[in-house]
């Protein structure tokens, strides 16, 4: 994984997103493989409809990784763009940015760092806004008392008055901070939060119905059992003057947005633990809710006997009403791993029923960063990979664009990654064998090495558990079939 590898795959469809006319669409895929350690980490979409956003690359070192900030533009067609961001006698990156649609439109660029020489465990806070054209309008440092207010916990958000608000949270401490800022990046007000009234910043949004802005948090206002994340209504003051409790079981990461119909639309991870049976279940869920945080449609995706995690830091977003993109990791490891991973991504409907899920990869240990909607229906998944545990902390950055049918070309095989509508795992695994897909119709074969088949199993339910106890332990080759179609094949070993 060293050599600089860029690979755009091409592919002209009809979009079949619903409210979408006839347009052209590209799927691409391309990989930072070079010696870094590179990390996207927040993309969103500019005014023509390309992808910006950042990436962190350090240089592999014996102690802390040092890195640098890059803006990526990535066009609908694949065609990449990147500048550095520098700083004379500074060490600084940029972590969140978030598309400014007042004049001048651009983008802000929120992150934190210190001064050459000084201590990193006080960094200041560092705004920089730029135009369309990624030219630097202002830049603004803030250097507050506590650490904390430096934290890479926090979100921007722009205000209809064309105002900034920022809030942020420590890293393993019980406060938090809102900053608002002009729209030339002066401050205006700024408050800050400990004990209860505090937690880990998630999100800012305005409510559904636009009367509020809305925090985002995880632990603020906690009562107890597995409810821990909350939304809490701020005033023009930044008090504030509501809280709601997002659904049981529903945790980080996690992300929201409005969505039409005064409802907000949220992705992140179902987690629940019976202490009774000692059983986890994490998996990779989307709600919608009303303005008072109500469910009125859930959806609940991948094995609960597999770690599952949405995005890391955008796991759901959609561009057209009725196409919503939900993506994240199953079997996560954390930042390295030493069994292989997929990133899981599924479309859903307005009611949050599934249109197509696909598992990607499998091959390297992926973890998936952002999901972005593209404006031709398709979408773009950010995120890394890296070899199965790796003797030195190396990813490699990835960009992946599929179609609005899940697609990067008419003919998988053309692909680098491996992209199917269905997962068989554990793979080695001993008693048993799962299937998950979406599809309907589907049969699971197994065959020894022989090329005898020896299984054979309807796929009735989205996930399908087939006993392998008689098996002796080797080598085994399994097939699935959607009527007489095969979707996906490989081989399964058995220790």
């Amino acid at each position: 994984m060293k050599q600089i590898s860029s690979r755009v795959i091409f592919l002209v469809v009809l979009l079949i997103c619903s409210g979408i006319g006839k347009a052209q669409e590209i799927g691409f895929e391309f990989y930072l493989e070079t010696d870094y350690d590179e990390q996207p980490v927040d993309f969103t979409r500019s005014a023509d409809g390309n992808f910006v956003g950042l990436v962190h690359k350090a240089p592999p070192t014996g102690g802390a990784y040092i890195y640098s900030s890059y803006l990526y533009s990535i066009g609908l067609d694949g065609d990449t763009m990147s500048i550095k961001f520098s700083k004379e006698d500074t060490i600084f990156r940029f972590n969140d940015i978030d598309r400014l649609s007042t004049n001048p439109t651009g983008f802000l660029l929120s992150g934190r760092g210190y001064k050459t020489g000084e201590s990193p465990n006080h960094p200041f806070t560092i705004f920089r806004r730029i135009n369309d054209d990624f030219e630097t309008l202002w830049e603004k440092t803030y250097l507050f008392n506590n650490y904390f207010f430096g934290s890479a916990k926090s979100h921007a958000l722009e205000l209809i008055s064309g105002d900034l608000m920022f809030a942020c949270s420590p890293l393993d401490a019980n406060d938090m901070f809102i900053l608002r800022l002009s729209g030339q990046g002066d401050s205006l007000d700024y408050i800050a939060y400990s004990g209860d009234d505090a937690g880990d910043v998630y999100g800012l949004t305005y409510s559904p119905d636009s009367t509020s802005v809305w925090l985002h948090t995880q632990w603020a206002h906690y009562a107890s059992g597995d409810t821990t994340c909350t939304v809490i209504s701020l005033n023009e003051a930044l008090e504030q003057t509501d809280y709601y409790y997002y659904p049981i079981h529903f945790t980080t990461p996690y992300s929201s947005l409005c969505y039409p119909g005064n409802r907000l639309l949220s992705g992140g991870t179902y987690f629940s633990y019976n202490p009774n049976t000692n059983v986890q279940s994490d998996m990779i869920s989307a709600y919608l809710l009303d303005t008072l945080v109500n469910e009125t449609h859930e959806v609940l995706l991948t094995d609960p006997d597999t770690l599952s995690r949405t995005g890391e830091i955008q796991g759901i977003d959609y561009y057209y009403p009725g196409c919503i993109y939900l993506g994240g990791t199953h079997n996560t490891q954390w930042q390295t791993g030493n069994q292989p991973s997929w990133i899981y991504i599924t479309k859903l409907n307005d009611t949050l029923g599934v249109e197509y899920e696909k598992y990607l990869g499998g091959d390297y240990y992926y973890w998936l960063f952002t999901v972005t909607a593209a404006t031709d229906g398709g979408v773009l998944l950010t995120g890394f990979r890296q070899d199965i545990s790796p003797a030195i902390f190396e990813r490699d950055g990835f960009f992946i664009k599929l179609d609005s049918t899940g697609c990067l070309t008419q003919n998988q095989e053309n692909t680098t990654i491996t992209i199917s509508d269905a997962i068989v795992y554990p793979n080695p695994g001993n008693e048993f064998v799962k299937i998950r897909t979406a599809l309907k119709d589907c049969i699971f074969y197994l065959y020894d090495e022989s090329g005898n088949q020896i299984l054979k199993k309807p796929l009735e339910a989205s996930i399908t558990t087939v006993n392998t106890n008689m098996l002796i332990s080797g080598s085994y080759f399994y097939s699935i079939l959607n009527n007489t179609t095969k979707i996906t094949s490989g081989s399964w070993i058995k220790n």
